[in-house]
């Protein structure tokens, strides 16, 4: 008979000198590790506390191009979050285990600035809420910058729930540093310009006024968890969706993009896809490219960062 797997299901038989034998691994581990790092690079920690495809499979994908493996906290489901552990005291604990980085997705009532003060890994943010998805807005303007040759002067833009859309709060950032305008077209109570007053940021009342003034137009999903009350979704797409009627507006050298997922029939017409103007699968491919290099920069040379 084949001699038993080792293993610990209790201590009851575990003897004094197993546990002082263990004791001496660890703590040599842990005079090592500075060195195990440099040669075996610790996991990037992924944690999404919001649903997400496009974001975290794209960090997952340039975690492991650049050799570095992941570990994935997705969701409060089958977490301590589920036994009323705090985000705060969840990110903290996570961090402790020494990730190379952690890329964070949370909702609004994580106040992000704040708990990156707590943490000792760098801190990338896949999403916070409605106040921001830098890494979104930052592929964007890469692949505007491939296509168009530059994002200086460019009109970007969004149709559709720009309220509640944190990828459009980024780009009004990511526009002042890099020199394009933005632009909100949709419902007037969906307009970001309730929660962020900035005028700095074109608002056009007409759809078709908007696209003929747009070099490109980012479609935006309609964020239903968001809004309280029911929403009429075909009169929204007759009067603000993107179909080829309504693209009839939009110069020929434009871009149409979209940060997905997106709701065909609904923000735009499926047919749209095979547009030669669409952009928006190559959004994602660059997504994997940008978000390498952030990986490498703050992992491995933040030169030119700090």
């Amino acid at each position: 008979m084949a001699k038993p797997a080792l293993s610990l299901l209790d201590l009851k038989n575990v003897s004094s000198s197993q546990v002082h034998l263990l004791f001496e691994k660890a703590q040599k581990i842990s005079i090592e590790n500075l060195t195990l790092k440099k040669a075996v690079p610790a996991p990037v920690a992924l944690v999404f506390l919001e649903p997400s495809t496009r974001t975290r499979i794209s960090f997952e994908t340039a975690s492991k191009r650049l050799g570095l493996s992941t570990v994935s906290l997705l969701g409060a489901e089958g977490t301590s979050l589920e036994k009323g552990e705090s985000f705060e005291d969840t990110l903290l604990n996570i961090d402790a285990m020494g990730p190379s980085a952690i890329v964070l997705r949370a909702p609004d009532n994580l106040n992000f600035h704040q708990i990156k003060n707590q943490l000792r890994a760098p801190v990338i943010s896949g999403g916070w809420g409605v106040h921001g998805h830098p890494t979104q807005a930052l592929l964007d303007a890469l692949t505007i910058k491939k296509n168009r040759g530059r994002l200086e002067q460019e009109r970007v833009l969004f149709v559709g729930d720009t309220l509640h859309s944190r990828v459009v709060s980024s780009h009004v950032e990511l526009s002042k540093t890099m020199k394009y305008e933005v632009g909100v077209c949709g419902p007037s109570d969906w307009s970001i310009l309730k929660r962020i007053q900035d005028q700095s940021i074109v608002e056009f009342k007409n759809l078709s006024e908007a696209l003929s003034w747009a070099t490109v137009v980012v479609a935006l999903r309609v964020q239903l968890e968001r809004h309280s009350a029911k929403q009429d979704i075909k009169t929204y797409h007759a009067q603000w969706g993107l179909n080829s009627e309504s693209l009839k507006k939009l110069s020929s050298e434009s871009l149409i993009m979209h940060p997905g997922p997106v709701n065909h029939g609904v923000e735009i017409e499926s047919a749209i896809f095979q547009d030669p103007r669409c952009r928006i699968l190559q959004q994602v491919t660059q997504g994997v490219f940008i978000r390498q290099a952030l990986l490498q920069t703050f992992i491995e040379d933040s030169e030119g960062w700090t």
